[in-house]
């Protein structure tokens, strides 16, 4: 996106400000000049593209799912939703709610107003309409997956209207997110250097793939992701050639990336480093890796770690590259902005980086190293953009919607699984050849590759729901790293928190009460 815009989104973002669906939009200047000449549909177009993900919640919400825990007061209160300690007045629902309602109320301003600008060629009037519409679907995704129910808002509407709306049924809202990406499936397959961080046509198929797989609508998954891989639907689409190198700020834009949040050293930057590294580097390490993620990535022969040859005493050699590609562990070594590195320690009693050593070192012994940037300003603010689709999700939707089928053979494993083990770094033939197994296990197998593969990118506790998982899997302790404090409770693997979720209710978020107080036509989730 074009450097003077991203000033122009900043301007617009405290113009607009963060209103919530029953807040008018304090936009006097829209009403009476601001839609006045085409760069004025632009500007209002790109004030969209930061709602599409607060860099907050993108980091913190991995840890609603058993990958990760945080310890902190940030990211809207996440840990109180992910042990069940939460109710309708939780922050994080609150505050999720409020962010995408935000997101959709500027899109339907643009939408709203859009013919009343004079001189719009009709070329970028139509790519300007089908953008608007894709961010719009991708908010209605995120809140549906949440909430099931929402209030469909087409509109711009007053602050009566707000007070009187009622919930729209789930497959009304299903059905408005497909028709809107069915349209935006105008949008070109890429863009200028100057206009980077756009919807494409990719990313709108990606992104309808994604609905989709949420709704076990397996033949549709494989047939979109069939034209993305095999068929060049929306143009030259690949996996980046290093996983350690694909999340670095050298490689924005990437090959691999259909969709991301786009930041800009100085201009625009994200702080969520200060919550990922080690108190050595200047972190906080408020989200912290736990051992069930630790534990989940393969040996390099491509057995698990149940396998004989897994040594439990020197843990971490012979792993999938990814482990170290994602985690920051005992005897890691990080780079320096010098280009020197570091050892991090994170064994009890080695110092700042240990364990529980101080309120700002990790509690599972483990900080994430996906999305460190070595340039980063003081170590803290990064011009890193937040990846939200890439091309490896398109090879793992495929692989899941083609096993649920019963039609995942030795083809479709090359194209996927051991083109994603080949880039991660894998050479044992063991891991990269087609198994002979059940259907049930080249399942397992499939969900274990997406786990170790989008670890730490807010897609896990997704995938629980839909695999309606979640009642198991968080309904356990998380581990940190073995420290045999206690050694005789979980073989001494540190006890770090007790996740809840009750089957009856927690697979939806409940409607919060601060909507509904101001809105009694909006009714309750079950069992809330």
């Amino acid at each position: 996106m074009k450097a003077k815009y991203i000033v122009i989104v900043l301007i617009m973002s405290v113009f607009w400000g963060c209103d919530n669906l029953d807040t008018p939009l304090l936009d006097k200047e829209s009403d009476l000049s601001f839609w006045d000449k085409p760069e004025d549909a632009l500007n209002a177009l790109n004030s969209c593209y930061p709602d599409l993900y607060n860099a907050d919640q993108f980091i913190f919400n991995e840890s609603l799912s058993d990958n990760s825990y945080t310890k902190s007061n940030n990211g809207s209160l996440v840990r109180d939703v992910a042990n069940g300690s939460y109710d309708a007045s939780a922050a994080l629902v609150r505050d999720v709610w409020n962010s995408r309602y935000v997101g959709i109320r500027h899109c339907n301003i643009l939408l709203d107003n859009i013919d009343k600008v004079p001189g719009l060629d009709n070329n970028l009037k139509t790519r300007y309409i089908a953008e608007a519409r894709a961010i719009r679907a991708f908010h209605y995704f995120i809140l549906m997956n949440n909430f099931g129910d929402v209030p469909l808002v087409t509109n711009e509407i007053s602050i009566e209207d707000s007070k009187n709306i009622s919930r729209t049924p789930k497959n009304e809202v299903l059905q408005f997110i497909l028709d809107e990406l069915d349209f935006a499936k105008v949008l070109p397959n890429s863009y200028a250097d100057t206009d980077k961080g756009r919807f494409t046509k990719g990313a709108v198929l990606a992104l309808k793939a994604r609905v989709l797989l949420c709704e076990s609508r397996w033949q549709e998954v494989a047939s979109i992701c069939d034209a993305l891989i095999n068929k060049d639907e929306a143009g030259n689409l690949d996996l980046f050639g290093s996983y350690a190198d694909l999340f670095k700020p050298q490689n924005k834009n990437n090959i691999e990336v259909l969709l991301d949040v786009q930041f800009m050293p100085i201009n625009r930057e994200q702080n969520t480093q200060y919550y990922l590294i080690p108190p050595s580097f200047g972190g906080f390490a408020a989200i912290s890796p736990t051992q069930e993620l630790v534990d989940s990535y393969l040996l390099l022969n491509g057995k698990t770690i149940a396998d004989g040859s897994y040594n439990e005493l020197n843990p971490y050699t012979n792993r999938d590259p990814r482990l170290d590609a994602t985690i920051i562990r005992h005897g890691s070594q990080l780079e320096n902005a010098n280009g020197s590195f570091t050892t991090i320690n994170t064994a009890l009693g080695t110092g700042d980086d240990a364990i529980n050593n101080s309120s700002n070192s990790t509690p599972t012994g483990y900080y994430v190293s996906k999305f460190y940037d070595k340039t980063a300003r003081n170590m803290l603010y990064s011009g890193s953009n937040l990846i939200l689709i890439r091309y490896a999700d398109v090879l793992l939707m495929y692989a899941e919607a083609k096993a649920e089928l019963n039609q995942f053979t030795k083809t479709e494993w090359d194209l996927t699984i051991k083109k994603l083990r080949t880039r991660a770094g894998f050479t044992n033939a063991n891991a990269l050849e087609y198994p002979t197994v059940s259907n049930t296990e080249m399942e397992e197998i499939i969900r274990r590759e997406r786990r170790s593969e989008l670890a730490m990118e807010g897609l896990r506790l997704m995938d629980l729901r839909r695999w309606k998982t979640a009642e198991t899997v968080l309904n356990e302790w998380v581990h940190g790293m073995k420290t045999n404090e206690v050694p005789l409770i979980d073989n001494g693997y540190v006890r770090v928190e007790k996740r809840i979720f009750n089957a009856n209710k927690n697979y939806l978020w409940p409607i919060p009460q601060s909507e509904r107080d101001l809105n009694k036509n909006l009714t309750q989730n079950p069992n809330w």
